[in-house]
C-alpha cells in the first residue's frame, strides 16, 4: 500500500507507486511543477553512492526523448518573456 506521508502535495498512482509534486522556479525566472517518484532503492553492500548514479545515469538516458527537450527549452522561453 501506498503511503503519502507528511507532504503537502503527493499522491500515489494506479501502481502504487508515490509520487511527490515539488514546485520550484527555473533560473530562467519561470515557475515549475515537478512529479517526483523513486525509481530504484539499493539496499545491497556495497551499493553506494557510485552505483546509485550509474543507476540514476542508465535511466535518464533510456528515458530522455529529444523532442521533449526541444519542447521543454520552448516553455522555458515564453515563460521568461
Amino acid at each position: 500500500m501506498c503511503n503519502r506521508g507528511t507532504d503537502p502535495f503527493a499522491y500515489c498512482d494506479a501502481a502504487g507507486a508515490r509520487h511527490r509534486v515539488l514546485v520550484r522556479q527555473s533560473p530562467a525566472g519561470a515557475w515549475q511543477v515537478l512529479d517526483i517518484t523513486v525509481v530504484e532503492t539499493l539496499r545491497g553492500d556495497g551499493e553506494g553512492r557510485e552505483a546509485a548514479e550509474a543507476i540514476a545515469r542508465d535511466y535518464a538516458e533510456q528515458h530522455d526523448h529529444p523532442d521533449a527537450r526541444a519542447s521543454q527549452r520552448t516553455a522555458e522561453q515564453r515563460a521568461a518573456a
